[in-house]
């Protein structure tokens, strides 16, 4: 869940703006349930069962619309070996690139249809790659690097376009609106969601699908890992503990909007606007490298897109004030001498 690709030249940073997961890390419940001896002795698969039904009913759905997967990419790979040919993946680029390297394993050559120049997944344009018989279409919501929503317009016509429909929305809670409810109009339509993030559960890695009850048993059937007692302990401990990171999620929503106004201001860099707890941000200004390394003496990581289309920009997540403060200082530096 962490990037695939950030500033390596140190060991360290003082801040960490290249991470995806919750910055205020796990609920301090989360470290007393794994410290109990009789909380991980449960079997595994009671906690599940238990998991399950709390799931469905924070989010209203019957508990045979959910399964648990192992991380958010274990359910990836689930979907691409029950719903998957080499030749029906539809993917919208510029995206996360884990999707297309699971594919690429399993043998798979994505149909590539790229977002429009403002990153949106608009389908109206002309020109586009149409999507094959039986498209398996694989959407970020928001994305990742960009912050972009999909838009239920576009959902639908996916939708319409697709075989199935999955919304990855790993990033989700920080001010997109969850296509969820398109998941009780459509039988086509799975909603992938995880607690990686928003718990900050990324060494325990552990995620749930939801959609209808044939999509969920095909799931089922083509998954490979089952979820250990450590990370369903840890799921139901976030739990327990939701108001508290709700309020940390906001703290996050609230830094983010803050760095965007302050990077707004700024004559050398441009942010683009953004529904995740990350901005992407284009230089405007002089050579994208002068600022990746005046930001790593400053021990200021941030992450650098593999995407080539890309290019000149960078990724980079909310954290704190203290960091949106050495970030803005390190940039009016570098400003000074591009």
């Amino acid at each position: 869940m962490t990037s695939t690709r950030s500033l390596t030249r140190t060991s360290s940073a003082t801040h960490r703006l290249d991470l995806l997961a919750n910055p205020l890390l796990p609920s301090l419940r989360v470290y007393e349930a794994l410290s109990s001896e009789l909380q991980l002795r449960r079997p595994a698969a009671l906690l599940e069962g238990a998991l399950v039904e709390r799931i469905a009913a924070m989010e209203s759905v019957p508990t045979d619309w959910i399964t648990i997967g192992s991380g958010i990419d274990d359910l990836i790979v689930a979907i691409l070996r029950a719903y998957g040919n080499p030749g029906n993946l539809v993917l919208l680029p510029p995206t996360d690139l884990s999707v297309a390297r699971h594919a690429a394993r399993l043998g798979m050559t994505p149909v590539q249809v790229p977002r429009s120049l403002q990153f949106t997944s608009d389908l109206d344009r002309a020109g586009l790659p149409a999507f094959p018989p039986n498209a398996l279409t694989i959407v970020q919501h928001p994305n990742d690097p960009t912050g972009t929503p999909t838009t239920v317009h576009d959902a639908v016509r996916m939708i319409r376009r697709s075989r199935v429909l999955v919304v990855d929305e790993r990033h989700a809670g920080y001010g997109a609106r969850s296509l969820l409810p398109l998941v009780r109009e459509f039988d086509r339509v799975v909603v992938l969601r995880t607690f990686e993030t928003w718990a900050g559960l990324s060494s325990l890695p552990i995620s749930y699908a939801i959609g209808s009850p044939e999509i969920i048993a095909t799931i089922n059937s083509a998954q490979l890992l089952r979820v250990g007692a450590g990370p369903l302990v840890a799921a139901h401990a976030s739990l327990d503990d939701a108001r508290s990171l709700n309020f940390a999620v906001a703290r996050i929503k609230d830094e983010k909007a803050r760095m965007y106004r302050m990077l707004r201001k700024l004559n050398m860099v441009r942010p683009m606007p953004s529904w995740a707890n990350f901005v992407l941000v284009r230089v405007e200004r002089g050579d994208p490298s002068l600022y990746l390394d005046a930001l790593l003496k400053r021990e200021i990581r941030i992450h650098v897109p593999d995407q080539p289309d890309l290019a000149g920009y960078f990724r980079i997540s909310a954290v704190s004030h203290e960091a949106t403060a050495a970030l803005r200082a390190a940039l009016i530096e570098v400003g000074q001498v591009v």
